[in-house]
């Protein structure tokens, strides 16, 4: 059972992102799931009331529709907006998206990036600082997230943590 996981920024002291357990577990059994292929989901969680934290406490596995390859992954949006008004009613938002890099580093790529910027400046997402989180590696191994938050269309990486003994 994979432990919570918390990142930091050099760049933002004042940042923080945690990940719930059940977060964590999600996207590694999704990862474990689609193999050599991507896939990924959104994050669902609050924002704390002192400084920027973001709690994200569900990662969901890719909706129903989404199509994936060995190096790329869209997304579809099937059920989410069902799935999020009802988290709505907690009191939890979308906080942004999480994918898996089959056997590779966990670091954006251009196309995340931009892909991340589309999704700050649409007032659909109401998210105009989201996540991306990205878990790369190999399933059954050592793995690790990265972290970066966009804000101001700018890329803010955090500290990359691993997750070990996942056998």
């Amino acid at each position: 059972m994979p432990s919570p996981l918390q990142f930091r920024s050099d760049e933002l002291p004042e940042a923080s992102i945690w990940l719930s357990v059940d977060a964590v577990s999600v996207m590694v059994s999704a990862a474990a799931k689609a193999g050599r292929q991507e896939t990924g989901g959104i994050l669902i969680g609050r924002y704390g009331t002192e400084g920027w934290v973001a709690d994200v406490v569900e990662a969901t596995p890719k909706p129903p529709r989404s199509q994936a390859g060995w190096n790329w992954f869209q997304r579809s949006a099937s059920g989410l907006a069902e799935l999020l008004k009802d988290r709505w009613k907690r009191e939890l938002h979308y906080l942004g998206e999480w994918h898996f890099h089959p056997g590779g580093l966990p670091s954006p790529s251009a196309p995340d990036v931009r892909a991340m910027q589309k999704i700050a400046r649409d007032a659909a997402y109401d998210c105009p600082s989201p996540i991306l989180l990205i878990l790369g590696g190999y399933p059954g191994t050592s793995m690790t997230v990265s972290a970066t938050l966009f804000r101001d269309g700018r890329p803010i990486r955090f500290k990359d943590v691993g997750i070990v003994n996942l056998n």
